[in-house]
């Protein structure tokens, strides 16, 4: 493979990553929150404010760990069913399956 197809090749990634669901509840996309970050929103509370991420039914469940890992805060994944989990103090506790990680 040639650089220009490498470039090709991470360029056709990059936008499939942008489209892929952060928030399942309100179908809002990777795009939408990286842009916000991008444009000084450099905590949780104010991408939310932005792009209405964590506002659903499951309250965050789901897209907080996701959206706090990409503002650099340290998150791991569920070992049973890789989920994204916030890491706070041990043990961690998946909220998607009940696993202690």
């Amino acid at each position: 493979m040639n650089p220009s197809d490498e470039i090709l090749k991470a360029r056709e990634q990059a936008i499939i990553d942008a489209y892929r669901p952060i928030c399942l509840c309100n179908k809002i996309r990777k795009g939408i929150v990286v842009k916000a970050i991008q444009r000084g929103a450099n905590t949780f509370e104010k991408v939310t404010r932005r792009t209405g991420v964590g506002t659903g039914p499951c309250g965050a469940a789901r897209c907080g760990p996701m959206v706090r890992g990409m503002l650099g805060e340290t998150v791991e994944t569920c070992k049973e069913c890789g989920w994204s989990i916030l890491k706070t103090q041990p043990p961690l506790t998946c909220p998607r399956c009940g696993a202690t990680q």
